[in-house]
């Protein structure tokens, strides 16, 4: 007897998930209610659990796999000779065809009346163009990662891709993201912008709070140069002790968010603030009639073009503040 392990459907539009890690290998004992496998679809990621005592056998789709709902993965035996027979059976199969390529290499006659040509080089050069393609495709630029462990990667500036390519193991969790530690390199742009359209509009306002102000602004700002990329800014107290979260109202909350911390220094002497940290961080100070914008980025999360566009619309939005409404 045996018993089937399908990709269980875990929502009502879900037509694939894909398989993150097996927590069972072939020929483990496995009780009923064992964590049998993990997966992840477009809307979260669970553990499924085994229906059956036995042993696991046959398994067909791999760590990483795409697997299309009530397909066949792995079977659970009763009896663990059954899996010792199928892996003794992989050997036999081994030792035949390690058996068939040796009679290939001892076949000398059928070489000796053939002397190899050379062929040209565009040949070879083929042959090394395809290998690289092939390589490219098969290494890709799509890093398998959990849904908690992009949004995590996001927050703290780490690349998937380059976590991946420098030897981490997909799927990524949340725990390889923690034990990752932030990239420390970062770059900065000043700028200076008048601030007297700023003070007017200021001055027009009950009880302005000009980090609002400027929270609204910076969200414009980004939302008009990435359009297809959601911003959340943090507005962070002088003190270090609060932040105040004004993201935007429409924002979907299952879409992953860039994280811009802003910090307001016009009340102060202080002209910039740069952090060492990963992320994006804006502060912006005044002396006399002029704003000082200083934004700290992290190019693996921001490229140094996309900040600088982004910084070059903030300042046109600060001096022309009817750029707001349009």
């Amino acid at each position: 007897m045996s018993y089937e392990v399908k990709m269980p459907q875990l929502g009502m539009n879900q037509d694939t998930a894909i398989i993150l890690s097996w927590f069972k290998k072939e020929g483990d004992k496995i009780e009923k209610g064992d964590p049998l496998f993990e997966v992840e679809t477009d809307k979260a990621t669970m553990e499924v659990e085994a229906q059956t005592d036995g042993y696991l056998s046959n398994v067909d789709a791999e760590e990483g796999t795409e697997v299309p709902v009530g397909e066949l993965m792995a079977l659970i035996v009763d009896d663990v000779k059954e899996v010792k027979k199928k892996q003794s059976q992989s050997d036999d199969s081994a030792t035949v065809q390690a058996e068939q390529i040796h009679e290939k290499i001892t076949e000398p006659e059928s070489l000796k009346d053939e002397v190899p040509t050379p062929g040209p080089a565009s040949i070879t050069e083929d042959k090394g163009i395809k290998v690289h393609e092939n390589f490219r495709k098969e290494l890709g630029s799509k890093v398998l990662a959990s849904p908690k462990a992009k949004v995590a990667a996001n927050e703290l500036g780490i690349d998937l891709l380059e976590l991946r390519n420098s030897g981490g193991k997909e799927p990524i969790h949340f725990a390889d993201i923690r034990r990752t530690p932030p990239n420390q390199s970062f770059s900065t742009l000043y700028m200076r912008v008048s601030s007297e359209a700023i003070d007017s509009l200021i001055l027009k306002v009950k009880d302005p709070r000009r980090e609002l102000l400027f929270s609204k602004f910076a969200s414009s700002a980004w939302n008009f140069i990435f359009d297809d990329r959601r911003v959340k800014v943090i507005i962070k107290d002088i003190t270090g002790e609060q932040s105040l979260d004004v993201s935007d109202d429409k924002e979907e909350t299952n879409t992953s968010s860039t994280i811009l911390t802003l910090v307001d220094l016009c009340n102060t002497k202080l002209i910039a603030y740069e952090t060492g940290k990963s992320g994006l961080h804006l502060s912006i100070s005044q002396i006399g009639g002029e704003f000082t914008l200083c934004f700290s980025f992290n190019e693996s999360v921001l490229q140094f073009s996309d900040s600088v566009k982004f910084m070059s619309e903030l300042g046109v939005r600060l001096e022309d503040p009817i750029l707001q409404l349009i």
